[in-house]
């Protein structure tokens, strides 16, 4: 009579398994996560950080006009070793809106003749005195409206959806 010896499972070869698809997933869900701070008008961190309410009465999204921030979201690298998400690369505005700051521009004929136009456009008083400023430069302050950076609550879905996967990988072993 012999025994029948239980069959050990290839654990290398399930952690290979498990960890195969990991960073390819891992940075399109951080790249995804990313992308929905310009559909919800925030960054979610530990809680959701709403975005300032821009001072003017256009109805389209903030930061969504053009959609060039949002599509510039990028997976730089991803593989076991680190995963890399950047964004505005080429963008010059891009830091500017992410972490907020004061910016001075020069006030040019073309600006100038803009003005005018919207002046005669809307006849709005705004867009005269714009024109007729005396002041060389503008200086701007660009509210922190952050898309991109460290989240607390990215890493919490990150962690829950490994152990996920980690759960049912186990339950594919035989014993």
């Amino acid at each position: 009579m012999s025994i029948k010896q239980p069959q050990i499972p290839d654990f290398r070869k399930v952690a290979e398994e498990v960890l195969k698809d990991v960073p390819k997933d891992v940075s399109e869900r951080a790249r995804a996560f990313f992308m929905a701070s310009f559909i919800k008008e925030g960054f979610t961190d530990a809680s959701f950080i709403p975005w300032p309410k821009r001072k003017d009465s256009q109805t389209h999204k903030i930061l969504s006009k053009s959609l060039t921030l949002r599509n510039s979201i990028k997976i730089d690298r991803a593989d076991l070793k680190r995963i890399e998400i950047s964004a505005g690369n080429g963008i010059p505005y891009a830091a500017i809106h992410n972490n907020g700051g004061t910016i001075s521009v020069a006030v040019t004929d073309k600006m100038r003749k803009y003005f005018w136009f919207m002046f005669k456009k809307t006849g709005n008083a705004y867009w005269k005195n714009a024109a007729l400023t005396k002041k060389t430069r503008f200086i701007i302050h660009i509210p922190k409206r952050q898309f991109i950076g460290n989240s607390y609550t990215l890493m919490q879905n990150v962690d829950q959806w490994m152990v996920a996967n980690i759960i049912k990988a186990e339950k594919t072993l035989k014993f």
